[in-house]
């Protein structure tokens, strides 16, 4: 059942792609010569998984719909069985 994309999974999403943009500007514009393989390692996993958590952290929660509530016929009644335990066996 597909319906709407929460809150949270939508914010989290574009900090991702806003984080990899972001990490592409850096290594284009300001390591010129090339990231150094220690800093491109640590920020392509931090970086982004950082964000992206605090993004879906911050973001509202999307409220859910109530169910549909059950309305019954006036001459029906709901009774719950009684609970009736089997008695203990005689011992032999």
């Amino acid at each position: 059942m597909a319906g709407p994309v929460e809150t949270k999974v939508q914010a989290s999403t574009a900090v991702a792609a806003v984080s990899g943009l972001a990490l592409w500007a850096l290594g284009h514009y300001v390591f010129k010569t090339g990231v150094p393989d220690v800093v491109a390692s640590w920020i392509y996993v931090i970086v982004p998984s950082v964000l992206t958590f605090g993004a879906g952290y911050a973001a509202k929660h999307t409220p859910r719909p109530e169910p549909p509530t059950t309305v019954l016929p006036p001459d029906v009644a709901v009774t719950r069985p009684e609970k009736t335990l089997v008695p203990p066996a005689a011992p032999e």
